[in-house]
């Protein structure tokens, strides 16, 4: 019996040593878990984690804004020309494209009808200057015989008291005298008494329809010349539709002139940043086409809002504009405006702000981090004031931050402020 019983005792020492194997395996791994995170828990709750940020040292200083516009380039004259009346265009002298000089003669429409119009006003004017220089003479003689006729009445009438006086004459041939005197000093007086200023009324009728008969030449040389169309200024050509031989309506765009001369940009600005912006700011444009910056500067600021956009129009002039600059490319600018002068301002990512309450990661003099609660002014894109909480000098951290707490030992990688 013993020899069947030693294998199967054999085979439950195997199996008992297998299980204390197990036993002392399972053991040995419960205890190098729980001591490796015993350590870790320790080092944790113990000391803090360290972390690398960029600083910014907090300081007095004028805080500025950066406030960025765009627009289209403007020519500083675009005009179209059209005919004043309907005609037939006899000459055109440009071509587009072709550079033209103040005062050119462009297009000229048929000045047939403008020129005989033109003879015959000559002529009728010509009838009233005559016709004013005959009253003039004839007024002139009438004047002349009516002062001697009254001046003999006189004599006549003075003469006859004398002999009425002696008994030479009767009263009846003396008052008959008297009557003709009476007379001569009614044309006398008549004459006289129609001037218009210092001018007879008959000479005044004359002159005014000698000037009328000039009125109507002038017009019709005013119409004459509105038939050939100048250059109003210097520029180029951008539009032409009129050839010879055609009609060209009344007030139908013929030409265009472009001045590249002088360029201007028209940006739109919002309610908060125009009231920062005057009239004389010298800016740097940047046209993105031509890869090139222009100098300028800020020559208007529109008064009022326009309704439409809700926005405000402030005008750049360049300076310099050269040739390869047109009209419709885009602009860029944008200018540093005075916010608050000597004030303590931070990067705006570096401001922590939850449920309206605002934070910096203050570091300290040992490289520690403090969570400090702040008061904030002033903003804008890159900088917010700090009014409370913050002093001349201090140390934030502005990077890494979500790494941050109190307590937290961190390297500074770089500084600057």
């Amino acid at each position: 019996m013993s020899l069947f019983r030693l294998p199967h005792q054999l085979v439950k020492s195997k199996r008992n040593k297998l299980i204390a194997f197990g036993i002392i395996l399972l053991f040995s791994f419960t205890a190098i878990y729980m001591y490796s995170h015993y350590n870790a828990a320790t080092k944790v709750k113990g000391d803090p984690m360290e972390a690398s940020v960029q600083a910014y040292r907090v300081s007095k200083k004028d805080m500025l804004k950066k406030i960025s516009f765009s627009g289209e380039t403007v020519p500083i004259a675009q005009i179209d020309l059209s005919p004043k009346y309907a005609g037939k265009i006899v000459e055109v002298n440009v071509n587009l494209g072709d550079t033209v000089a103040a005062g050119q003669v462009l297009l000229v429409q048929d000045t047939m009808d403008s020129e005989l119009t033109i003879n015959q006003d000559q002529a009728a004017y010509d009838q009233a200057a005559a016709d004013a220089r005959t009253a003039e003479s004839q007024f002139s003689s009438e004047l002349q015989k009516a002062q001697v006729d009254y001046e003999v009445a006189q004599m006549n009438y003075n003469r006859y008291i004398v002999l009425k006086n002696e008994g030479a004459v009767s009263q009846k041939d003396l008052d008959t005298v008297y009557q003709a005197l009476i007379a001569a000093k009614s044309t006398l007086d008549n004459l006289q008494t129609q001037n218009v200023g210092d001018t007879p009324a008959a000479i005044v009728s004359k002159q005014a329809a000698q000037a009328k008969a000039a009125y109507v030449i002038d017009s019709m040389k005013k119409q004459r010349d509105d038939l050939i169309i100048r250059a109003p200024r210097a520029g180029i050509i951008s539009y032409r539709n009129a050839e010879v031989g055609s009609m060209a309506p009344a007030n139908t765009k013929v030409l265009s002139i472009t001045d590249n001369s002088g360029i201007y940009i028209d940006c739109p600005l919002s309610e908060a940043d125009v009231a920062s912006i005057k009239p004389g700011i010298p800016v740097s444009v940047s046209i993105e086409s031509l890869a090139n910056t222009y100098t300028g500067t800020i020559t208007y600021v529109s008064p009022t809002m326009d309704t439409t956009t809700k926005t405000y129009i402030i005008r750049i002039a360049l300076d310099n504009p050269d040739g390869s600059l047109r009209g419709g490319m885009f602009a860029q600018s944008s200018v540093k405006v005075l916010q608050r002068r000597n004030t303590l301002y931070i990067p705006k990512d570096a401001l922590l702000e939850i449920n309206g309450i605002s934070k910096l990661y203050i570091i300290t003099a040992d490289n520690k981090i403090e969570i400090r609660q702040v008061k904030t002014g002033l903003r804008n894109d890159e900088y917010v004031e700090i009014l409370e909480g913050l002093s001349d000098g201090d140390l934030i951290a502005t990077s890494n931050t979500a790494r941050l707490k109190d307590g937290t030992n961190v390297t500074i990688e770089k500084e600057v402020g």
